[in-house]
């Protein structure tokens, strides 16, 4: 086998690598919190030396940055899927179809603990604040070029339309600090109404 066939190999085992400590360190995140996380925690998650740890990143906050990135491209991933969507329609009726699929995404248990324990060490640590903003930063232009190509709502301008995207992600921000500190949630009536409010900011000017 000569080099340029065994290249391809050698960055897919890389690639399965980085994703093994990054599963690892997100466990370990939910379970511990940020700073009940060490390297040692996080190598023993993910079954490798530290070394091994230290050749992918070079921090905690290396791995959070790769955590979030990971999740711009679920996000950016929606976003394509918004615009690709075979059934058509306006921006809101687009999002709305979406949040049933969302909420239940919101309300897993692996995806909110970890994304509270994230915001919570953002609010403290201005390392970890820059790296959501920045990751945050992304999606919004994501959904906004989406915006765009699909077409702003009438009587909207981009502005509007990105201060009420904001909006509807602090919705969705919501359901998961309800899920996580609130009674059970009926996830079918948590989705009828959001996808009522969707439709309410994205459809009405006023």
């Amino acid at each position: 086998m000569n080099a340029s066939s065994s290249a391809p190999l050698g960055q897919d085992k890389g690639e399965a690598r980085r994703q093994q400590v990054l599963d690892a360190a997100s466990a370990c995140f939910r379970r511990n919190g940020f700073h009940g996380t060490s390297i040692a925690k996080i190598s023993k998650a993910a079954g490798m030396s530290p070394g091994h740890i230290y050749h992918y990143f070079e921090n905690k906050e290396a791995i959070v940055e790769a955590i979030a990135k990971r999740e711009e491209q679920n996000l950016s991933e929606l976003a394509r899927k918004l615009q690709e969507d075979e059934s058509g329609g306006s921006l809101a009726t687009r999002v709305a179809r979406q949040a049933s699929d969302s909420v239940d995404r919101c309300l897993d248990p692996a995806y909110l603990e970890l994304q509270l324990e994230l915001a919570a060490e953002a609010a403290r640590n201005p390392a970890i604040r820059r790296i959501l903003r920045q990751s945050d930063k992304v999606v919004t232009g994501e959904f906004m070029a989406l915006s765009n190509r699909v077409g702003l709502p009438e009587g909207m301008d981009a502005a509007e339309v990105e201060l009420r995207m904001n909006m509807i992600s602090a919705i969705f921000n919501g359901v998961m600090v309800r899920g996580a500190v609130g009674a059970e949630v009926d996830r079918k009536q948590v989705s009828r109404l959001v996808e009522k409010l969707v439709r309410c900011l994205l459809e009405d000017a006023g």
